[in-house]
């Protein structure tokens, strides 16, 4: 937040030093009188208090009573760079103590706490209501759901009819005097609070259009810079059109299309006024009715850069800051002091572009997937002089590559040369230093009489087919700048160099501090040892630093009687590859069953339902499990080794007993890294001929 580190609260026993301390425990005269030290902490609170209500912010504000009582710390969030795939926070069937639960059904339990990291907001903290309608879901909203919308954990989507299709969705009716039914302009109000009673402990909701992309990281930055206890209504400064609405209300509103937060309490202020609000305000849009609800609270709307009405191509992007308040009557934007949050009125091309260079995934050898989000440099600008080729040089981060003539005094009068992004991709690592690169190429828009083909061998197997480009290499390291006017010590964040490669590829060298890569986790995946339940797997990460432990109570793990995981989805669908399970004893197996998508591979989607079960189960063979290991008390169960009779191949009891396996089962996720979960189990002896294990 910025606040001075010792703008703190203290209680007045840690303000005295220790010489006071011992002349007040021998009841001496040296110590403060009750008086003074009271006032001592009273200014001392009451400071740090207007620090934090002038600066806004939420960690100071946080981070300013630790002594109270009455203000305990909030649950860890995830920092920053891991806002793309947040860690699990336990839920309270986890355990951290380092002995087995009590007796009970099948639980998952953690030897050590999950670590912490710091308070910033989490995916978590926030639910998105979407707005949309039944002939949109294969277009829009399928575009959302291959973009951005899987990097949220809570979402619904609302519309005028129940989707069979799209879950979770609430149909909506408009109010008895609706006048714009047609316009669906009165499906803001019910939503809003249906948001209300589904999330009330959410710290923001965000509510957008179904032809909106949203920048999660740069939402997520932007919100944890507010204090979220306050009344907070949050996006781009709009205002009714003159020839239309503003004949009737004289205000200034978030643009609902491209998105608005509300705080949790705002909400529930709201929440009391929005049936007369629903009832009354039957004839604007749908955003200036929410608009004019929040005034008639007393809140006006939070100017916020970031937010846009339209797509990037419909503005002219500059350093000056986009004006204030931020777009409003203006066709100027500027990513130079926040990064885009949302862009609006957009083509389900469009948002597949804006995630296309926005994310650079790839999966290690390991298995598990990795992403760089380069959301932060969205449309920065990058610029200066090249000598070389006597232009001037400009790109918009993601987007263009423009050209302009002249000299180096010259104002420049921006073509756009280059402005059909094609990928970012990320380039082998350099063997010397280590560090990853990444190209950025944008093309030259087709020129419907002089085409765009290329006469010269292009090695670039991604440019098939060959077309004229501009090909941006960014490197991870501080570079000296060969531009006019640019700097010579080495710099990360500028133009280092530009080149005409061929006569098809204009060569330009940004260095800028690259994002670091993040495990890709499926937030919107549970898994559970009870239906709806997440207490083995929430929000795609497993328990216990990456590895979730079950531990099995009631006795012999058998395929008569399995594990049952139930698995879940928030919204939307995951893809999975075949789970694998292995035993750590020789002669053991596991038997995996029940949910064909989890066990063979397919789909799982959020449905009316609930999914089946993935069922896992054991058997060791007599004749090959090592005797030291039969001996051995089940790790898993409180039975000992005899307790239960063993199994013959067909089931029928035989003479034997059970042995402890550690079982590991790794689930698979196709596009992304996949939990492993560890199980503690007591596996049946069997009579199976060896020749069959093998």
């Amino acid at each position: 937040s910025g606040r001075p580190a010792d703008m703190r609260w203290r209680s007045s026993r840690a303000d005295k030093p220790p010489s006071e301390l011992a002349a007040a425990r021998n009841g001496g005269h040296r110590s403060l009188s009750l008086s003074s030290r009271l006032l001592h902490t009273l200014a001392g609170a009451f400071l740090a208090y207007c620090v934090c209500i002038v600066r806004d912010s939420r960690a100071c504000a946080r981070s300013a009573a630790p002594s109270l009582s009455t203000t305990t710390a909030a649950a860890a969030r995830p920092s920053a760079a891991e806002l793309a795939s947040p860690p699990l926070r336990p839920s309270a069937a986890f355990r951290t103590a380092s002995s087995p639960p009590p007796e009970q059904a099948d639980t998952a339990w953690c030897s050590s706490s999950p670590p912490t990291t710091g308070s910033e907001l989490s995916v978590k903290d926030v639910a998105f209501g979407i707005l949309t309608a039944k002939n949109l879901v294969q277009s829009r909203v399928h575009a959302q759901q291959l973009s951005w919308l899987p990097q949220a954990r809570d979402v619904v989507f609302y519309s005028e009819a129940d989707l069979e299709a799209l879950q979770p969705t609430v149909a909506l009716e408009p109010p008895p005097k609706e006048e714009l039914v047609g316009g669906g302009a009165w499906k803001n109000f019910p939503a809003l609070m249906d948001l209300h009673k589904r999330f009330p402990r959410h710290a923001w909701i965000f509510f957008c259009d179904d032809d909106t992309y949203v920048y999660m990281g740069n939402l997520l930055a932007m919100l944890g810079s507010y204090h979220e206890e306050r009344d907070w209504y949050i996006g781009l400064y709009w205002t009714p059109r003159i020839d239309m609405e503003w004949k009737e209300v004289h205000i200034a509103y978030a643009s609902g299309g491209a998105g608005y937060a509300l705080s949790r309490p705002m909400l529930a202020r709201l929440s009391e006024t929005m049936p007369q609000c629903h009832t009354r305000y039957t004839r604007w849009a749908g955003d200036i009715r929410v608009g004019k609800c929040v005034n008639d609270l007393g809140v006006r709307v939070r100017a916020e850069a970031g937010f846009h009405h339209e797509s990037h191509d419909k503005y002219e992007w500059d350093n000056t800051g986009g004006g204030h308040p931020y777009g409003h009557l203006s066709h100027k934007a500027s990513a130079h002091k926040r990064p885009p949050i949302t862009f609006h009125h957009l083509q389900p091309t469009q948002l597949e572009l804006y995630y296309r260079m926005q994310f650079v995934r790839h999966r290690r050898p390991d298995g598990a997937v990795e992403a760089y989000d380069f959301g932060e440099f969205m449309l920065r600008e990058f610029s200066g002089y090249s000598p070389q080729l006597r232009q001037h040089v400009r790109l918009l981060f993601g987007f263009s590559v423009e050209l302009s003539g002249g000299g180096p005094r010259d104002a420049p009068n921006w073509r756009k040369d280059f402005s059909d992004p094609l990928y970012l991709r990320r380039l082998s690592a350099d063997e010397s230093s280590g560090e990853a690169s990444f190209s950025l190429v944008v093309a030259k828009v087709p020129n419907v009489f002089d085409g765009d083909g290329c006469d010269v061998p292009l090695a670039d197997t991604h440019r098939a087919p060959a077309r004229q480009a501009a090909d941006v290499r960014l490197q991870c390291t501080p570079c000296a700048s060969a531009m006019v006017g640019g700097h010579l010590q080495p710099l990360l964040g500028q133009l280092c160099d530009v080149q005409r490669r061929d006569s098809c590829t204009l060569e330009l060298v940004v260095s800028l501090p690259c994002p670091e890569p993040q495990l890709v986790k499926a937030v919107v995946f549970d898994l559970g040892t009870a239906p709806g339940a997440a207490d083995v797997v929430s929000m795609g990460s497993a328990a216990c630093d990456g590895r979730s432990a079950v531990r099995l109570r009631r006795g012999v793990l058998s395929q008569d009687s399995p594990l049952a995981l139930h698995p879940s989805v928030s919204h939307g669908s995951v893809d999975t590859l075949p789970a694998t399970a292995t035993a750590d004893v020789p002669g053991c197996r596991a038997l995996l069953g029940g949910s064909v998508e989890l066990s063979s591979g397919g789909r799982l989607a959020r449905g009316r339902s609930n999914l089946p079960p993935l069922t896992l189960a054991c058997d060791c063979d007599a004749a090959l499990v090592p005797p030291s290991a039969r001996a051995a008390a089940p790790q898993g169960g409180s039975l000992a080794a005899a307790a239960a009779p063993p199994l013959r191949a067909d089931g029928v009891a035989g003479g034997g007993g059970a042995v402890g396996v550690n079982l590991t089962l790794t689930l698979g996720l196709a596009d992304f890294t996949s939990p492993t979960i560890a199980v503690a189990a007591a596996c049946p002896l069997v009579h199976r001929a060896a020749a069959r294990l093998r």
